[in-house]
């Protein structure tokens, strides 16, 4: 090569090597960021990150930031490497050219920052001012007793300062937005923003209740698990905007801000899981343990045990990024398999399935992108708030929808059962009454025709040989009396044919069949018997029958167990209610109360019970010292004649 390309080509190589130092130097060129109007253009390229190696002084780290040692951030206003063992820093330089001092609050809104030191440098490099926050330090201890990372900044008129912001969130996720804002609009998102935060908790605290209520009202854990799904919702969506650090926790144990996205995420989707399996009955997948079936959802609590014992384990942090960062992974995987579970029900379920499905598929798609944006794999926030408040809101309005239409499908579906037990109740009464009464026709019939015509023989036979009879006085006075027993058998049994079966009541009227039936009573007994039979209208024969039934069971009670000396027996029509009343009292020693709240013990209250239910009427006792009274009312069913 000739020396005159030789210096052509040293020159062009130089040149080049030149240009290039020149635009590397400027990509590390430091632009303070005038703040006169804060907003959220800090977030761009005015701020810088450094990973830490090894232990340094912020001093030191000033040192390398001025160096250009640190990285920019480019266009974006978020840090996210996912879950990391590393200490970061922060840094960017505010310049106030006002000639007066300007307050501003900067923010690094990270619900998972352990500590977060911000440290205010000079013009010359001088330390002037450490602020604390992070969950490490209570509330009241941090900079701003704020739900968030916050620290107020105040800038003197026409002055640079430089700032370094240490985090560490070793073992923790890194998912950091930082914001610059005035005091004023500061307060004024924070206000609506705990608006928006309160009536999400009000919306997910009220379908909890509700799950709760279906809970003790069915006693089915699919409601507990929907129960458990809402509140571990509720307590992600908090934490991940930091008003559960605000709200519950911060003062007494900020600690537990390690665990807490973690360990409900992972409790928040077995829960969906556990409830998916419960409604659409799908069993359980598991594995074998000695030959016996453990279902997955144990598994899936013995990881979430598993992360919340890292919440000892503070200084571990190799061990709780893979722990944290796989239930993260964990939780995805579960919610997976929910939307795989409900997919597969379309054909077996139908309609209910497509509803589930849509409810599920937004909140999948908002904790699904939650996920990967803390697991460090994607920026992308395509739902505001955010994901999973979003996908949750959805889903819970959707889901109490499906809950309250199932409990109305189940309470339907349990009238229309105990409807149908009650028809089947009655019918088996029916026949059970059918059969008495046809049976009692038998007999009073055979009673009547058969011995009551022998009976009948008998005694004119006896007639006869009464006027016959000479005057033998021990012949006449022993067939005398012979005929008086005659005469009194017949009377019973006239009175047990009646009894069995009074005659001819399809044509009678029940005034009239209770008239007859009491007047033999009086013969019989001591007891005193009073009666007012209304106008009641024409009764079909089923009807009439077992009234008259249900009056002379009571009167047998009466007179079999009461001790009374007086009853006094009521039957009148309430126009107003279309119903007959039945009321029969007495001035006895009244019904034991073990009777009456189990008619079946005895007494004949069973079969008294089987008639009025059988008339779908209603019995009604009213036992006190004066005595007993007995109140069926039954529905008039009218009869056209």
């Amino acid at each position: 090569m000739k020396p005159c390309n030789r210096y052509l080509w040293f020159v062009v190589v130089w040149g080049a090597i030149f240009w290039v130092g020149e635009v590397f130097a400027e990509s590390f060129q430091i632009q303070p960021f005038p703040v006169v109007y804060p907003n959220e253009e800090l977030l761009g390229s005015h701020m810088f990150y450094w990973e830490e190696v090894g232990e340094n002084s912020p001093d030191q780290v000033l040192k390398k930031f001025l160096n250009g040692e640190f990285t920019s951030f480019g266009e974006a206003r978020l840090f996210n490497r996912g879950y990391t063992e590393s200490i970061w820093w922060f840094a960017f330089v505010l310049e106030n050219s006002l000639d007066e001092n300007n307050k501003v609050i900067f923010s690094p809104v990270g619900a998972a920052i352990k500590e977060g030191i911000l440290y205010t440098f000079d013009e010359n490099g001088e330390l002037l001012l450490e602020q604390y926050s992070g969950f490490l330090y209570a509330g009241s201890e941090r900079d701003m007793n704020s739900r968030i990372n916050s620290y107020q900044v105040i800038l003197p008129p026409l002055t640079q300062r430089f700032f370094l912001l240490k985090v560490d969130s070793r073992g923790l996720n890194t998912y950091i937005p930082f914001y610059l804002d005035g005091v004023n609009e500061y307060w004024e998102y924070e206000v609506k923003r705990t608006s928006i935060y309160g009536t999400v908790t009000g919306i997910l605290l009220m379908a909890t209740g509700l799950g709760l209520f279906f809970w003790f009202y069915f006693k089915e854990s699919m409601y507990l698990a929907f129960a458990g799904y809402l509140i571990s919702s509720l307590i992600l969506i908090l934490e991940e905007d930091g008003f559960l650090f605000l709200w519950v926790y911060g003062e007494y144990l900020g600690e537990l801000s390690a665990i807490i996205i973690p360990l409900f995420s992972v409790l928040m989707s077995v829960f969906l899981l556990q409830f998916i399996h419960y409604f659409f009955r799908i069993t359980p997948y598991g594995f074998f343990i000695k030959g016996k079936s453990v279902p997955l959802f144990y598994a899936i609590y013995l990881y979430a045990l598993l992360v919340f014992l890292t919440f000892f384990l503070t200084e571990s942090y190799s061990f709780n990024r893979y722990v944290n960062g796989f239930a993260l992974l964990l939780s995805f995987i579960n919610m997976m398999l929910v939307l795989y579970l409900t997919f597969s029900q379309f054909k077996k379920k139908g309609k209910i399935t497509y509803f589930i499905f849509a409810a599920l598929a937004v909140l999948i798609f908002g904790f699904s992108n939650y996920v990967l944006n803390l697991q460090g794999i994607t920026d992308w926030h395509p739902l505001k708030p955010n994901g999973l408040i979003f996908g949750s809101i959805v889903n819970v309005i959707v889901l109490t929808i499906g809950l309250s239409h199932r409990y109305y499908q189940i309470r339907r579906d349990k009238d229309r059962l105990t409807v149908q037990m009650l028809e089947q109740e009655r019918k088996t009464a029916q026949s059970i009454i059918q059969a008495q009464e046809k049976e009692r026709q038998r007999i009073a019939k055979d009673l009547h025709d058969d011995l009551g015509g022998l009976l009948a023989m008998i005694k004119l036979k006896i007639d006869s040989i009464l006027l016959n009879q000479k005057e033998n006085g021990d012949n006449k006075t022993s067939l005398e009396e012979t005929q008086k027993l005659m005469q009194m058998a017949c009377h019973d049994l006239r009175f047990i044919a009646h009894e069995l079966m009074p005659l001819e009541a399809a044509e009678k009227r029940l005034k009239t069949m209770v008239s007859e039936v009491l007047d033999l009573v009086k013969v019989q007994n001591k007891i005193k018997i009073s009666y007012d039979i209304g106008d009641i209208p024409y009764l079909n024969i089923d009807t009439k029958i077992n009234l008259f039934r249900i009056i002379k069971e009571l009167l047998n009670n009466i007179i079999k167990h009461s001790e009374a000396s007086e009853a006094d027996i009521q039957v009148f029509f309430d126009n107003y209610d279309d119903s007959i009343t039945l009321m029969v009292s007495d001035n006895g020693k009244g019904i034991p109360d073990e009777f009456i709240k189990n008619p079946n013990g005895g007494m004949g209250l069973s079969n008294l019970q089987k008639r009025v239910n059988y008339l779908k009427g209603q019995l009604h006792f009213d036992v006190n010292k004066n005595g007993t009274t007995v109140i069926v009312t039954v529905p008039f069913e009218k009869v056209d004649i």
